[in-house]
């Protein structure tokens, strides 16, 4: 998401080089968290062999079907695209009462879900909507950084954007607390209670921690491309705009913004690790959703 910056040598005085190379931030958007991260309860439909009976099998259907639906929602904001809103009615805010046999259960995390989920999706894709407004294409080009002024539009940029990767994993913290807290009510009077919190905690641990990762990725590299304007803003008039890339006349510049630019690229490359792992949790997820049991 965050600049082309373009690197590559140049055949000139030895202090002087043309740098041309790729780099990019993107946004968790708190992926979410709903349905992914209490995925493992869609097992509970195995567990406690509720797809035997007819009506449980129905509440076991439309809970797959939601959960199905939020983690496309989730890859269409991983892939920079609008959600849309869940289908059928939206979803009111509710009290959550504990369930007193299965088809409460079912039919009760599925409300949880879209509940909470949608508001989460809701606040999200504001987050969104305000980073789309950042350019944050253009916030290391090198004709942003040799203009004072694009310096300027360039780190205010860079700021705002981790303040929004920090609100969105904030939102997604939020969903997973609300989710954890009224599911404990839902299943507190039933007899399998601590193996489908079990199941829960299992299932958010991973989800969360993947998280946290990728949060950290995205900060790290706002903050590499914030310490590239500044060591522009520090050398000025020995950076120049030459062949729509950066010319250094003193090699220790030069030497700096390498460095950086390497940093900044191997954040790219565990951006693109972390994306496949977030992915295969996706895939494990959705198997889960469609599972059919005895």
């Amino acid at each position: 998401m965050f600049a082309n910056v373009r690197t590559g040598a140049r055949a000139a005085p030895r202090r002087s080089a043309v740098q041309r190379g790729h780099g990019q931030i993107w946004l968790v958007w708190g992926l979410i968290g709903a349905a992914v991260v209490f995925a493992a309860l869609i097992g509970v439909g195995v567990y406690i062999g509720v797809k035997r009976q007819q009506d449980n099998r129905r509440e076991l259907d439309a809970l797959r079907a939601t959960g199905n639906e939020l983690i496309q929602q989730q890859r269409r904001l991983a892939d920079g695209e609008t959600a849309a809103p869940l289908s059928g009615p939206a979803p009111k805010p509710g009290d959550t009462v504990p369930a007193r046999n299965d088809t409460e259960l079912l039919r009760g995390f599925n409300a949880l879900l879209r509940e909470v989920a949608s508001r989460a999706q809701q606040r999200q894709q504001q987050v969104a909507a305000e980073a789309a407004t950042l350019q944050l294409d253009q916030l290391l080009s090198p004709e942003r950084l040799t203009s004072a002024a694009g310096r300027r539009a360039s780190r205010a940029a860079a700021q705002r954007y981790m303040q929004l990767v920090d609100r969105s994993a904030a939102i997604g913290e939020q969903a997973r607390s609300e989710l954890r807290q009224r599911a404990q009510v839902l299943v507190s009077r039933l007899p399998q209670r601590d193996t489908l919190l079990a199941q829960m905690e299992s299932s958010a641990a991973e989800r969360a921690a993947l998280e946290k990762r990728m949060v950290r990725n995205q900060r790290e590299t706002a903050e590499l491309s914030l310490q590239i304007v500044e060591l522009i803003e520090r050398a000025r008039a020995r950076v120049q705009l030459q062949d729509g890339g950066l010319a250094f006349t003193r090699q220790q510049d030069l030497d700096a913004y390498n460095g950086l630019i390497e940093r900044v690229q191997a954040g790219d490359r565990e951006r693109q690790r972390l994306e496949r792992l977030n992915a295969d949790l996706l895939a494990k997820a959705q198997a889960r959703f469609a599972a059919r049991g005895p």
